[in-house]
């Protein structure tokens, strides 16, 4: 079927409609617009109710449009440019949609642009959406055979299916090679957290609930010590807190004995910060250390996968530059008084040179903020600069944790005491009990570290004014529950609502086992999967097993195909008249089609008497068989 008709232009409009939906949020919208024009006009040309431009016309368009899309995607990045251009030739293909070849290219055009969806979002709703896409460019081509009806339809998912097992068994034992280039994170990756942080930004995430990480635990952590620590902001000009460039220096990990082993199943990022369980060692690579004692992700993009860590033991003592120490007491020239007097009151009394000064003076804060009206707030008010420590200590006294924590953090350092602010995540939902936990943005945390001479010791102020936070999430925690449900979207209030929590957490496990065993199945964890089965089977060898699991997948799938459970054997009658006219056909006496049997038994006669018997005798046993009750 060379020629094209409607139903082809129609069927080409539903995949193009669908092919824009997937890739809606990164080409520009004009395109899409021009696309479904040049298939409605494509349309009309082909029912004879328009007509085809003048070539010069068709060149100055092409021209003004290709122009048009680049200056549209100039702040893309390089690879959404290129999608964008290969959405512009997919648009533009209606104009020589004219032949068979012309519908072909079209649909591989669409199954190219289907798996760029890919990069950009690699959930398994995403992945369904995108397969469905591309069993519609199937039946585009199907339909330039047959005209494609439900039927057809379901015969198509049908033969998919049947080679799924193939397709798996090829996808388990095929070599897992590194690729060939970087495929780019979508810039749209982020997860919130900061290496630069003003009073306010933290708590400017808990609006949003988009997943972080993934942690799966050998065994399950208590819930204070579920503090994912991301960065130390040891350094402050009056505004803002950032990462001194000591802080970021690269150095080997201290090496302790492990209490617990967890994996880290990390989403998309723009930046190399790792939330972990301090103090940790990465296992396998990935990752590496520095002086602050934090994890950054290697490479220059960082996509989702996954890292595996061990849990330490904390050390009784660590080793800290006193040059580091000296400058964690710096703070700006222009404390307010007040805030000064109020620090001065706090140790009035106390010996600096008592080993347990750093000790006694953070007792005596907590104590003071213990007397105090302070409140814990998801919405707290604006605290600029110093100015804004005084307010927050000494008239308002309401706050979010990065408030409590920068505080501490100030009234230690007028002490004397070296002491830093750290962000990360506190706690998270378990999605299975005690074995697999979400970290999300609204989980973003921060507290202080103090040095009390021998080590760094965590500090939380937060738990002093809420202390059901360090327990549960912002939705579970007696103070900030309401204050949540209140400022969050209503998109949120559904997803966490009774009704449709427990398909919330269904959907998220499907989500994490669909990253760990098909996004991340790479070399080592095929390595490792082997191992189990050959475990699992033992005197097999790495060959034995890789070439059953292929005869295995085909097997499977010559059976779904063949149907043989299906098959009705034939009775002996009709085997042989078969067989009879199989004779027959030998010696050139070919029964015609739709030729009767009675028609061909006087052929038979004439052309072939010596086998008419047989065949006479073939022909009465059938229909005794097949007419007679």
């Amino acid at each position: 079927m060379n020629s094209l008709n409607s139903s082809h232009i129609r069927m080409s409009l539903l995949c193009y409609s669908a092919t824009a939906l997937l890739l809606l949020q990164q080409v520009p919208w004009l395109l899409v617009l021009v696309g479904l024009a040049a298939g409605w006009w494509r349309l009309r040309v082909m029912q004879g109710l328009a007509t085809l431009p003048k070539p010069r016309w068709v060149k100055l368009s092409l021209v003004l449009l290709i122009a048009l899309v680049l200056w549209l995607a100039r702040s893309f990045e390089l690879f959404d440019k290129l999608v964008s251009l290969v959405m512009l030739g997919y648009s533009l293909k209606y104009i020589e949609l004219h032949k068979r070849r012309d519908v072909e290219m079209f649909s591989l055009t669409g199954l190219f642009l289907v798996a760029f969806s890919l990069v950009f979002s690699s959930q398994p709703l995403a992945a369904l959406l995108a397969a469905i896409v591309a069993f519609l460019h199937l039946l585009l081509l199907l339909s330039l055979d047959v005209k494609v009806s439900f039927n057809w339809a379901k015969r198509l998912g049908l033969w998919l299916l049947a080679i799924a097992p193939l397709a798996i068994a090829l996808f388990i034992v095929a070599p897992r090679l590194a690729p060939l280039w970087k495929m780019p994170t979508p810039s749209s990756a982020q997860t919130g957290l900061s290496d630069v942080v003003r009073p306010g930004d933290i708590s400017q995430l808990i609006r949003s609930d988009k997943l972080v990480f993934r942690a799966e635990f050998s065994r399950a952590p208590e819930p204070d010590e579920l503090y994912w620590r991301a960065m130390v902001l040891d350094e402050f000009d009056g505004e803002q807190w950032t990462r001194s460039q000591i802080a970021q220096q690269k150095q080997a990990p201290d090496s302790s004995s492990a209490i617990n082993q967890y994996q880290l199943l990390l989403e998309p990022a723009s930046q190399a910060w790792l939330a972990t369980l301090n103090p940790s060692q990465v296992r396998g690579g990935g990752a590496n250390y520095v002086a602050d004692g934090s994890w950054q992700r290697e490479g220059e993009s960082f996509p989702r996968q996954i890292l595996n860590f061990s849990q330490l033991e904390p050390p009784t003592s660590s080793a800290v530059p006193p040059a580091y120490l000296h400058f964690l007491t710096r703070l700006p020239q222009n404390i307010t008084p007040k805030v000064s007097e109020l620090s001065e009151h706090l140790g009035s009394g106390l010996s600096p040179r008592a080993p347990d000064y750093p000790k006694q003076v953070m007792t005596r804060v907590q104590q003071w903020f213990l007397s105090q009206q302070f409140s814990y707030t998801l919405s707290p008010p604006a605290y600029p600069g110093l100015l804004g420590v005084e307010r927050f200590l000494l008239d308002q006294q309401s706050g979010f944790c990065v408030h409590y924590a920068q505080s501490v953090v100030i009234l230690a350092r007028l002490q004397g005491i070296p002491a830093r602010m750290v962000t990360g995540f506190l706690g998270g939902e378990w999605e299975q009990q005690d074995s697999l936990l979400a970290v999300r943005n609204y989980d973003a945390h921060a507290w202080m570290e103090y040095w009390d001479g021998q080590g760094w010791v965590r500090l939380d102020p937060t738990a002093w004014i809420a202390p059901d936070r360090v327990e549960n999430n912002l939705q579970q925690s007696q103070a900030t529950a309401q204050q949540w449900q209140s400022i969050s979207g209503w998109g949120q209030k559904i997803r966490y609502t009774q009704g449709f929590n427990q398909l919330r957490l269904w959907l998220a496990q499907a989500d994490y086992w669909w990253a760990k065993w098909v996004l991340n199945f790479d070399h080592k964890r095929q390595l490792s999967l082997f191992s189990q089965l050959l475990a699992w089977l033992p005197g097999s060898s790495l060959l034995m097993l890789t070439a059953g699991m292929i005869l295995l997948g085909l097997l499977t799938t010559v059976l779904l195909m063949a149907k043989p459970w299906q098959w009705r054997l034939p009775n002996k009658q009709v085997v042989s008249l078969k067989w009879q006219c199989w004779l027959l056909a030998r010696r050139g006496v070919v029964r015609a089609k739709g030729e009767s049997f009675s028609h061909f038994l006087k052929r038979v006669e004439q052309q072939a008497p010596q086998r008419a018997f047989a065949l006479k005798h073939a022909i009465n046993n059938y229909n005794q068989k097949r007419y007679q009750p």
